[in-house]
C-alpha cells in the first residue's frame, strides 16, 4: 500500500518485532520519519539499521512503557530527533496466558500499565504536538479478544484491550477540535515472530473457523495502520477496525450454508 507521508513524523511502540516492525517499515517506506520505541534494544537496532540502509530516516529509543515517565520519554525522543510529532502508533503489549484462578493483582496491574495506561500516557504526552500538527493521528493496536473473547487465560489482556477501545472513542471526541483522529485496530489471529507462544494445536483449532481460511499477517495490520495515518482517513475517528479475515462473523453455520450457494 502506497501513501504519501513525506514530512510526517511517527512514533511506533513495540516497533522492534512482529506487527510493530512491519508498521514501522511501511511508515518509513512511505516517507515518514520514524522513531521506534522498544523494550529490546537489539531488535530495535536491527530494524533501524535495516530501514536506514533502504534510505529511511529512523531513530531508536529503548525503554519499558509501563510507566508514565517512559511514555513521556518516548514522545520527547521523537520530537527531539525530528522537531515534531504527527503520528503515534501504540503497538507494544504483553499477553501472558494465565488461568483466572492464578491471576494475581500484580500481574493484572502489570498488563494494564503496559497495554492500557501507556496508551493514555502516550496520548497525553503527544497531544501538544498533535495540536501543532493540525492533522495528527493516534492509532492503537487493540485486539479482537478485547470485546469478542475467543481464548481463555487472557483475562488481563482482554481487559486492557477493551479499555483501549473505550479510551480511543472518548479521545476521538476531545481531539477532533485539533484536527487529530484517534482509532484502533482489532487484529484477529496473526502469525508473527511472537506466535510461538500460541501452540500449534490452538492455531489448528482457530484457523478452520476463519472464513478466509488463514491467519493474518503483520502486513494485513500494517496496511490498516497506513489507512488511518493517511490523508484519506481524515474524517474517520473513534473507530475500531476489525482485521480478522471474518473470524468475528457471528454465525459460522450461516457462513457455511452461504458458501454452498
Amino acid at each position: 500500500m502506497k501513501i504519501d507521508l513525506k514530512g510526517k513524523v511517527a512514533l511506533v511502540t513495540g516497533g522492534g518485532r512482529g506487527i510493530g516492525r512491519v508498521i514501522a517499515t511501511q511508515l518509513a517506506e512511505n516517507g515518514a520519519r520514524v522513531t521506534i520505541a522498544t523494550r529490546t534494544e537489539a531488535s530495535g537496532r536491527e530494524v533501524a539499521e535495516e530501514l536506514r540502509a533502504k534510505g529511511g530516516t529512523v531513530e531508536l529509543v529503548a525503554l519499558d512503557l509501563s510507566t508514565r515517565a517512559a511514555c513521556d520519554t518516548a514522545v520527547q525522543a521523537a520530537v527531539d530527533a525530528f522537531g515534531r510529532l504527527d503520528i503515534v502508533v501504540h503497538n507494544s503489549a504483553i499477553f501472558p496466558f494465565t488461568p483466572f484462578e492464578a491471576l494475581g493483582d500484580e500481574e493484572f496491574d502489570r498488563v494494564l500499565r503496559t497495554n492500557l495506561y501507556s496508551f493514555m500516557w502516550l496520548s497525553r504526552a503527544a497531544l501538544p504536538h498533535l495540536k501543532a500538527s493540525g492533522d495528527g493521528r493516534i492509532v492503537g493496536i487493540s485486539s479482537l479478544i478485547g470485546n469478542h473473547a475467543w481464548l481463555a487465560g487472557l483475562d488481563a489482556y482482554a481487559a486492557s484491550k477493551a479499555g483501549m477501545n473505550g479510551i480511543a472513542r472518548s479521545l476521538a471526541i476531545e481531539f477532533a477540535k485539533y484536527g487529530a483522529t484517534v482509532n484502533v485496530i482489532e487484529p484477529g489471529l496473526v502469525i508473527d515472530d511472537r506466535s510461538p507462544r500460541m501452540d500449534d494445536r490452538t492455531r489448528d483449532l482457530i484457523v478452520p473457523n476463519i472464513p478466509m481460511k488463514r491467519a493474518g499477517l503483520p502486513s494485513d495490520i500494517a496496511n490498516a495502520v497506513l489507512f488511518f495515518c493517511s490523508p484519506t482517513s481524515g474524517f474517520v475517528t473513534g473507530q475500531a477496525l476489525i482485521v480478522d479475515g471474518g473470524h468475528r462473523l457471528p454465525d459460522m453455520s450461516s457462513y457455511a450454508m452461504s458458501s454452498r450457494l
